[in-house]
């Protein structure tokens, strides 16, 4: 019995060949130079023949786990070609098949997936990864919720389009967000090509403060998902520093497309905005001080902050009565003032001493509201 492939985790060579793979089954199926053009795509490389047999065997250990070994076997670690034999139909689960047609290796997807059924801890995997600020949970888990996601919406499909019709069958998603999706979706697409070739872009921006609708010229740096928004991080003509746009608030947004620009010299969205709350900050040109914010959580609602991450540097402590104390290290904590009136009496800031005053002068001012 064949070992485990060993083959590097590159999870979107892997995806690209699968779907090349349904692409072309109705044709006769990919060939191997095939899945090289896919991989020489996604990684800039050029894959030897050993490493898209590999990738293939990968793929079929996705769906059905049992049809290698749990270790691989002695002769997988000291293999340095891959005969003929390796490619047969014995070599492969029946999900991706390969085959020789007139001395062309083919590949054929056939959709026939071992029988399995997804129990309520892989559920609950999947739908942590629906939100973006928990994403840090599924660190090792690619291949696991490819799997299972793969195996229960794709295990009656024979193309590709009828993919998004089983998702939605299976797969609800509510809560708040914008309004027109699409015209993010819009956006987005321009502001990467801006950011691809280093192009400037013009954009109406209605400012939340006063409403008043300003242009603007920006210097794409990234894009910034946050609590279901999506932000532009970019360097501001105008004001002429780094500034944070709300995208559902940009209006008539266009590529310059008789410009460039430099991008800035080690700057990371990662190393600025990875400690961030948010994403607002009081000067974006300098660096932020980290701050200890820390947290007593009461009974019963403690269980929850121990269960769900709310920001990659929490930490829970359970106390002797159920209570719970929470610390969180971020920039930014001016942000979470409204996150922390929304937990009413079962949260106390403990520290900073000025958030915590901040939090009293926002309640009194909510407070004169009802007077």
């Amino acid at each position: 019995m064949p070992g485990y492939p060993r083959v590097k985790d590159f999870p979107e060579a892997l995806v690209k060949i699968l779907l090349a793979v349904m692409e072309k089954t109705p044709d006769g199926g990919a060939t191997l130079e095939d899945l090289k053009d896919t991989y020489r795509e996604v990684r800039g490389s050029s894959p030897s023949s050993k490493t898209i047999y590999r990738a293939v065997r990968r793929l079929n250990l996705i769906f059905d786990p049992l049809a290698y070994g749990e270790k691989p076997e002695p002769w997988e670690d000291t293999e340095d070609s891959v005969d003929e034999e390796e490619i047969s139909d014995e070599t492969f689960p029946p999900v991706i098949r390969v085959r020789r047609e007139k001395g062309v290796t083919r590949y054929h997807f056939t959709g026939e997936f071992p029988a399995s059924s997804i129990d309520a801890n892989q559920a609950l995997l999947m739908t942590l990864g629906l939100y973006t600020q928990q994403r840090g949970l599924l660190k090792g888990h690619f291949e696991t919720v490819i799997r299972e996601l793969l195996r229960d919406l794709l295990a009656k499909i024979s193309t590709y389009n009828n993919i998004f019709r089983e998702i939605e069958r299976h797969i609800h998603v509510s809560g708040y967000g914008p309004a027109d999706p699409r015209k993010n979706v819009l956006k987005i697409k321009e502001i990467m090509r801006a950011i691809r070739y280093r192009k400037r872009i013009r954009l109406e921006y209605l400012r939340s403060y006063d409403g008043i609708l300003t242009k603007r010229e920006v210097e794409p740096y990234g894009l910034i998902c946050r609590f279901n928004n999506w932000y532009l991080v970019a360097f501001c003509l105008q004001q002429q520093k780094r500034r944070v746009f709300l995208l559902d608030h940009t209006k008539r947004l266009n590529v310059v497309e008789a410009s460039t620009f430099k991008w800035p010299e080690g700057f990371s969205l990662h190393d600025a905005y990875g400690s961030a709350w948010g994403v607002w900050t009081t000067d974006d040109e300098k660096p932020q001080q980290v701050e200890t914010v820390r947290l007593k959580v009461a009974k019963g609602i403690a269980e929850r902050f121990r269960l769900i991450s709310f920001h990659d540097s929490q930490e829970v402590t359970m106390l002797p009565d159920e209570e719970a104390e929470v610390v969180f290290k971020v920039t930014g904590a001016t942000e979470m003032i409204p996150w922390l009136m929304s937990w009413g009496a079962s949260v106390e800031v403990l520290e900073p001493f000025w958030l915590r005053e901040a939090l009293i002068s926002n309640l009194e001012q909510a407070l004169k509201l009802y007077e």
